[in-house]
């Protein structure tokens, strides 16, 4: 068994110093996987519980920027899911 611990944050966003510059980190990611191909990893059921909860998430405060990530990112899972 090896002593090196698994990443606990792969996409770099534990150092992110506040929420406009995680907000940022987070589009860039989102951007990214637009060009990479879709990989499953939730059943349909747990996407669609992600979609409605980062949906009501959205609706909070519309105009923040990780409230309109949110609100991508629910439409993105409705639209693959066939909602």
């Amino acid at each position: 068994m090896s002593d090196k611990a698994v990443p606990q944050d792969p996409f770099g966003l534990a150092g992110v110093p506040d929420h406009r510059d995680y907000a940022q980190r987070l589009a860039e990611l989102l951007e990214r996987g637009t060009t990479q191909p879709p990989l499953a990893v939730l059943s349909a059921e747990e996407a669609y519980t992600a979609a409605e909860l980062l949906g009501q998430y959205a609706q909070l405060d519309p105009t923040a920027a990780l409230n309109q990530l949110a609100a991508t990112l629910a439409g993105r899972l409705y639209a693959r899911l066939g909602t």
